[in-house]
């Protein structure tokens, strides 16, 4: 029995004899918060392509029905984190985030969130919001899986001298990095760059008017994220171009960016004292960065549960994903995941996550 079959049959016995129950209703649960992170809601094949990215939205549904029919109070983030450490969270008090901003927030999720009038905090980052085009590194990806069966060789477009091949996991990962490097050695423009992949598109036989057309891989624009429900919605900070860079002038550039734009399109009234670490990387000194930017509280991408005694720029998350079953869903709700022994690369006192090197938007 492989490791993730082994966790399941533990998780599914521990349910019967009653363990998430316990946890979910004890004094230990109540003085806890679990953040939810979500990224992209579906709108045709993207949980295909990326399952670590995109859910559908029936299984958004379906969570939240879980959260309801669990007795879960699912808090606006701003409250839950007040509420935290004040010491006065409700019993089993969940939070939703979602990252990026991309269109399918407004056309998936939101539907799902007013179905059960389930308040999110939408981490916005902005640089893509102003300019009109899919995200280059995403759309990048997905349009070279699309044409995954094509048998086509990308080395001309990013000028590789050996085969850049697409028919493969490994090579699509090869190739997406290639042409990725190249124009960030060119320092290309991001028209320039949408450039690429309309011929890589062209290439591989995918009808890339039609990707743009429908809004797929890009932000909401900013007449859709100033229309966002405010008793629904609270629109927070990713920075502008989903980059932490290590050089202080270049992070504040990034958070002030963000803040003006989403100060803009949501109201200088509106408080922007929430972030998300793009990419789930964070360094020690962007802590100190973000007090100095008046933010006051920041989500990880760590697996855990929040508590008063956690830094509040240093707030974990549980991601949710595809490749999470509904058994693995309900113990991290309920609490008792949280208690399991859990890979040490996640400890927040490391300082950073891992992520790949050209992991941005």
């Amino acid at each position: 029995m492989n490791a993730l079959r082994l966790k399941e049959a533990f998780l599914r016995a521990a349910r019967s004899l009653g363990g998430f129950v316990v946890v979910r209703n004890s004094p230990w649960r109540r003085r806890r918060l679990l953040i939810l992170c979500y990224h992209g809601v579906s709108m045709d094949d993207e949980h295909e392509w990326d399952p670590a990215l995109f859910i559908t939205q029936d299984q958004l549904r379906r969570r939240l029905r879980a959260l309801r029919n669990g007795g879960y109070e699912i808090l606006p983030l701003a409250d839950a984190v007040r509420r935290l450490y004040d010491g006065t969270l409700p019993p089993r008090s969940v939070a939703l985030t979602f990252d990026d901003g991309t269109i399918d927030f407004e056309r998936r999720a939101l539907p799902v969130l007013r179905e059960f009038n389930a308040p999110a905090t939408l981490y916005l980052t902005t640089y893509y919001c102003v300019k009109r085009l899919p995200v280059f590194n995403t759309v990048l990806a997905y349009v070279i899986w699309k044409g995954r069966n094509s048998g086509a060789d990308l080395a001309a477009l990013g000028e590789s001298p050996t085969p850049l091949p697409v028919a493969t996991g490994e090579e699509r990962a090869g190739a997406r990095k290639a042409l990725w490097q190249h124009a960030f050695d060119r320092q290309m423009s991001a028209d320039e760059k949408d450039g690429i992949v309309e011929r890589v598109a062209a290439m591989v036989g995918v009808d890339y008017d039609d990707i743009r057309a429908r809004g797929l891989l890009q932000i909401m624009p900013p007449e859709t994220v100033r229309t966002l429900p405010h008793d629904l919605v609270d629109v927070q900070l990713h920075t502008h171009r989903h980059r932490t860079p290590r050089d202080r002038e270049l992070f504040m550039r990034e958070v002030t960016d963000n803040i003006a734009i989403t100060q803009a399109l949501r109201g200088a009234e509106h408080p922007l004292d929430h972030f998300c670490y793009p990419s789930g990387e964070y360094f020690g000194e962007y802590l100190r960065w973000l007090r100095d930017s008046g933010v006051r509280y920041a989500t990880t991408c760590v697996p855990d549960l929040a508590n008063s005694e956690t830094n509040p720029l240093l707030l974990p998350r549980f991601v949710d994903t595809m490749d999470q079953s509904d058994l693995v869903f309900e113990a991290w709700a309920s609490g008792f995941a949280s208690l399991l022994p859990r890979r040490r690369e996640y400890r927040l006192d490391q300082g950073r996550l891992t992520v790949p090197p050209d992991a941005e938007l």
